[in-house]
This record gives C-alpha cells, structure tokens and sequence, in this order.
C-alpha cells in the first residue's frame, strides 16, 4: 500500500503478537488459581450437550476470550472487543450496541483461507467488501468521524445462533415492559447476525468497539480457527 512503512507494520504486528501470548501466560496462571466455580459450572454444562474438544469462553469484564478443553483447563486466550454501548448489560434489540450474554453456538463458519470457489469464501468475501461509513455509526476507535470502511470482518467470521430461546425471552419481557425503542412507528426487532470475527481496526482491540459482535486481531482469529467446529460453545459473560 502507498505510504506505507513495512517495517513499522511489523513493529506493531510483533506487539500484538507479544500481548496475546502474554494474555495467554496470565490467563492460564489466573485461571488456575482463581477461576470462579461459576465459571466451570459453565463449562462443564456447555459440555454436555457438545462431544467436540473444545468450548470457548468471553469475559466481558476481562476483554477475553479463553479456550477451554473438556478438562476445563485454558489451552489458548486471545484480547476481543466487543459492544461499544458502556451500558454493559446483555443485547436485548438491534441496533443497541451491545453483545448479548449467554450460551451460544457456532452455526456458520466463514473463512478468507477457503477454497475460492466455496460458500465459506465467496460469501466473506462478499462481506468484507461492504463499505462502512462513520455517519451511520460505524467508526475506527477513537474517530468518529472516520469511516471503519471495508474488510470489517477480517479472515474469519464465526456466526452465532443469537438469538437464542433465552433472548427472545428476555426481548419479549423488555417488549412487554415498554423498553423496546419505536422507529417509523414500529418497535426495533432482536436482531441477529452476532459473530466472533476479525476486524480492520486492530487499535479497537481490548475496547468497547463493535455494533455486539465480538473482534479479534486478524492473526488471532486465524489461530482460533483450530478449535472451532460447527456446534461449538461460546459462553457469553460480564465477568
């Protein structure tokens, strides 16, 4: 790209690098030492209803995303952003800005790595190519009136099964209690197309960001890609 320092790119790939392994390091200590019960609990329900490796596990309050095996033990962590509402509590309908809380499941897998000629690619591919502009809320971190442009889901995109019997529970309760905003006189819907992907914003990373989907750095998410299998858990927490 033209005017672009090569070695400097490298720089900052290497620091991101060094801050994921470091994340890793940390969270492996940590969590031996000190994860909560509720947090196994968790788990191990999430397991019983899966026969795959792995699950994974995003701390809202951590800005984390840990990958857990059926020992319950930490095999890999990464950094993630996520809702850029500050109101931290689950999605209820879209356009919110927040990410939903709970337990999930990957039901798509989209990768830039796929065979050109698949579903999987030509369909990120066509994604990636959308273009987003700041006037219509979605913005690099830190600049508002800075487009985020296009290539906004990265190599990878992991689609969840948002929303969930919960969700429409709890949208229907927020619904009933009047907390569901009107647009041209109609109230807002739930919403869908929450996923785990990449980004075009790593600064964004280990930030509230996103419109509710959780990102990853680009390098990170390619990493994860080995333990993601369709049905795969994502447990969803503030903590």
């Amino acid at each position: 790209m033209k005017g672009c320092n090569p070695g400097t790119e490298g720089a900052r790939r290497l620091v991101r690098r060094i801050a994921s392994v470091f994340l890793y390091t940390v969270s492996i200590s940590f969590c031996l030492l000190s994860c909560s019960d509720k947090r196994s609990r968790l788990i191990g329900s999430a397991f019983r209803s899966f026969n795959g490796k792995y699950a994974l596990y995003v701390s809202k309050s951590e800005f984390a995303l840990y990958v857990y095996n059926r020992d319950g033990r930490v095999v890999a962590a990464f950094p993630v952003a996520y809702g850029l509402n500050p109101d931290r509590g689950s999605k209820r309908y879209a356009g919110d800005n927040r990410t939903p809380e709970g337990l999930y499941r990957i039901v798509e897998i989209l990768s830039m790595d796929a065979e050109k000629s698949s579903p999987a690619y030509k369909k990120l591919e066509a994604m990636n190519r959308v273009y987003f502009r700041a006037r219509d809320g979605h913005y690099r971190y830190g600049h508002p009136d800075l487009d985020l442009g296009d290539n906004v889901y990265g190599s990878r995109f992991f689609l969840l099964d948002y929303p969930n019997e919960d969700d429409k529970r709890r949208y229907e309760g927020a619904l009933k209690g009047g907390d569901i905003p009107r647009r041209k006189g109609k109230y807002l819907s739930i919403g869908y197309g929450i996923a785990l992907h990449g980004n075009n914003d790593p600064t964004s990373i280990g930030h509230l960001a996103s419109s509710g989907c959780i990102r990853m750095y680009n390098d990170d998410i390619v990493q994860l890609d080995r333990y993601i299998q369709l049905g795969t858990p994502v447990i969803i927490s503030k903590d």
